[in-house]
């Protein structure tokens, strides 16, 4: 059997697996287990300027002259991590990103991001040109449909050639009038998504959609790749024009890229604002490129926390006939409180009429206990409406809030204020779905409870009606595979955050009286059989108050 393939959707799972593998080595130590890490490229780099050149970079200038050196003296490393490799990467002037590439021919284990085996431009092709007997493990695997989505789409604005253009000056050129033919078709598309939304509602903007691949507008990106190559080749310097032909290089190959797979299991989506055209290939089923990326392995086990229901999981992941276990939850049951206000709704068209609802159970949840809370929302204007709203009404409680587009530090610095035995309490309001929605270990007291507003269902936009249309074409399942499934799936996650340790207790407060409805309660797990229905205030006390006597 070839190596172990340990693929993740974030950083924060890969140290989960090193972890484990730690556990083996202290346990099994004749196993002689040698794991390596591989990290993106951007993170791990140790140049300055992040130039991937051996003219600007020290580390790839003269790489193969010293990685045999550095390889040797790693041999005797068991955890290659993104640390250890940066500290080898330092001592013998290589890259460490290559170091860790080169690393893992002689590891048993290689723990990196899904992209190395499921995207089809970076993965590893040391090992997967051909079948292998690879054992594939993947963690969080819900995440896989949506991430798989992303690798097999691509998009081009008609900006990046308009600029491309413009930043070549003066003077006729071969790619010049390249660049313009390609312009000339998104002014056209322009049109059309104008006229086309005069024509209906326009509610979802200007954009329309189109079955089928535009054959003219590939054929005129294939004419303009021969004129950029030979530019790029005869400017070399890295300017900023040689920086945006090159960008807008890579771009045209993944949407060529693309283009050459595009069949029924896709669109292609035009949309207009102001002087702007996007254009979008999206692939709307991945389940079969996903199909021939296990076909590389001898095995593969897909695992989450939440995969329910497992048809759906194992259909869009592309594994129909896999073997489906489900395992109890390992906490007891007893040290987490269920409950759901049945008597709102947070609907689109009743949001506003929800706040004062919304507030008010938040409220009684924190005060019930002095503690940590968080309070999720399936979106951040919906979110920053009930903040207002509860600091409004509820001053004496202390709250903060997700940003928008939080940088590492920011949400470090927002996870901080979750400390342990606080003396006042604390509610978070974040977003489902979110960087605080999965991933996160607030164990003991630094987390007691989660409020989840709403079943969590994307928002009603083109692209989700394009998928709800598809599903209910080809699985007779639409608003259940584009609305129902990934929105609980949300909310599941977002519930697993306050039972982390067996010692952990805390409460689970679903807010929307869809959570009552069948449709809902059938994708809950068996350990939340003794959910209870609350419809009013008083009573939401009265539990509350029993949960943390008891």
């Amino acid at each position: 059997v070839g190596p172990i393939f340990y693929l993740t959707a974030r950083g924060t799972t890969r140290t989960a697996a090193e972890n484990a593998l730690a556990i083996l080595r202290d346990t099994e130590p004749e196993l002689h287990l040698r794991s390596v890490t591989l990290t993106a490229k951007d993170k791990i780099c140790l140049c300055e300027t992040r130039e991937c050149t051996p003219e600007a970079c020290p580390y790839a200038n003269g790489y193969y002259a010293r990685i045999k050196g550095a390889l040797w003296d790693m041999l005797d490393v068991p955890c290659l991590t993104a640390e250890t490799l940066q500290e080898y990467a330092e001592r013998h002037t290589v890259c460490p990103f290559e170091l860790g590439l080169d690393s893992s021919l002689w590891s048993d284990v290689i723990i990196g991001d899904y992209n190395y085996l499921f995207d089809p431009v970076v993965h590893l092709v040391r090992f997967f040109e051909s079948a292998g007997d690879y054992i594939f493990l993947v963690d969080e695997a819900h995440n896989l449909p949506g991430r798989a989505r992303e690798m097999h789409s691509a998009a081009l604005t008609k900006t990046s050639f308009y600029e491309a253009k413009k930043l070549l000056g003066k003077g006729k050129s071969s790619l010049k009038n390249a660049l313009t033919k390609v312009n000339d078709v998104f002014i056209e598309w322009r049109h059309r998504a104008e006229e086309e939304t005069a024509a209906r509602d326009g509610r979802f903007g200007k954009t329309f959609f189109l079955k089928e691949r535009s054959e003219e507008f590939d054929h005129l990106l294939n004419r303009l790749c021969e004129p950029l190559e030979a530019w790029l080749d005869d400017h070399r310097e890295p300017d900023e024009t040689h920086t945006a032909l090159l960008q807008l290089y890579f771009d045209v190959r993944a949407w060529l890229r693309v283009a050459d797979t595009f069949d029924d299991h896709f669109v292609l989506q035009i949309t207009a604002s102001g002087n702007e055209v996007r254009a979008a290939q999206l692939c709307l089923d991945p389940s079969a490129f996903l199909a021939d990326s296990f076909a590389l392995g001898r095995a593969a086990v897909l695992f989450s926390a939440t995969l329910a229901p497992a048809s759906y999981y194992k259909d869009l992941c592309g594994v129909p006939e896999a073997r489906a276990v489900a395992l109890r939850s390992p906490f007891p049951a007893g040290n987490q409180g269920l409950f759901c206000i049945g008597n709102v709704s947070t609907r689109y068209k009743d949001r506003d009429a929800s706040l004062a609802i919304v507030a008010e159970s938040l409220a009684t949840m924190v005060r019930a206990r002095c503690g940590n809370y968080l309070a999720f929302f399936p979106s951040y204007a919906y979110m920053e409406q009930a903040y207002a709203q509860f600091k409004e009404h509820c001053p004496e409680i202390n709250c903060i809030k997700q940003e928008n587009a939080m940088d590492e530090q920011q949400k470090a610095a927002f996870l901080a204020q979750f400390v342990p035995g606080p003396s006042q309490p604390l509610l978070g309001f974040a977003v489902m779905g979110g960087v605080f929605g999965e991933g996160v270990d607030l164990t003991g007291d630094r987390l007691i409870g989660v409020g989840i507003v709403g079943p969590g269902l994307p928002q009603v936009g083109p692209r989700q009606e394009q998928l709800r249309d598809y599903f209910e074409q080809t699985r007779g399942s639409g608003f259940d595979y584009a609305y129902r499934y990934p929105g609980m799936n949300k909310v599941l996650q977002a519930a697993g955050r306050v039972i982390r340790t067996p010692q952990d207790k805390g409460v689970v407060l679903l807010i929307d009286n869809r959570f009552a409805m069948p449709d809902y309660r059938r994708l809950m797990p068996p350990h939340w059989s003794h959910l209870k229905m609350i419809y009013d205030t008083e009573k939401l006390e009265r539990e509350l108050w029993r949960f943390w006597e008891e």
